[in-house]
């Protein structure tokens, strides 16, 4: 009885969740940061060319957060290049993650990944939207 209810019920939605999983990231992309959470972090360092700020408001650096968990990557060869924007989270335990982007390309704590649906992009325009709106020209974004 338990072995016909296994293989008519758990077995296919077992592998209808693995598919769809699997649809999911090759569609979307796989998230490049998980392991952030602002509880852990002191403060946060964004560069965005050759503007700097450092933010230590717990609202600012939950914004950060989420910010950066927007960035997605696909496998396969980075372009590379400079980042546009770079976030440094500060921790602590005294370690930091690093991580920035310029148009195609995410840097992951001295790694380079290639950049998911337009995700890099985004990540650059709402980074100096919110908080560097000041060194908007004309109303233009960055990247």
């Amino acid at each position: 009885m338990i072995k016909k209810i296994i293989t008519k019920y758990v077995i296919p939605i077992v592998i209808t969740t693995i598919i769809l999983l699997v649809y999911s990231y090759s569609v979307n992309g796989f998230p490049v940061v998980h392991e952030l959470n602002k509880a852990n972090i002191v403060s946060v360092q964004i560069m965005q060319g050759s503007e700097a700020i450092t933010l230590t408001n717990d609202e600012d650096i939950e914004q950060a957060v989420n910010l950066v968990k927007i960035l997605t990557f696909r496998f396969g060869e980075a372009n590379g290049g400079p980042a546009d924007t770079t976030c440094t989270f500060y921790l602590r335990d005294g370690s930091k993650i690093e991580i920035g982007a310029n148009n195609d390309t995410i840097f992951k704590d001295g790694r380079q990944y290639v950049g998911g649906n337009d995700s890099c992009r985004l990540f650059g325009n709402l980074m100096q939207a919110i908080f560097f709106s000041e060194t908007l020209q004309d109303g233009k974004l960055y990247n």
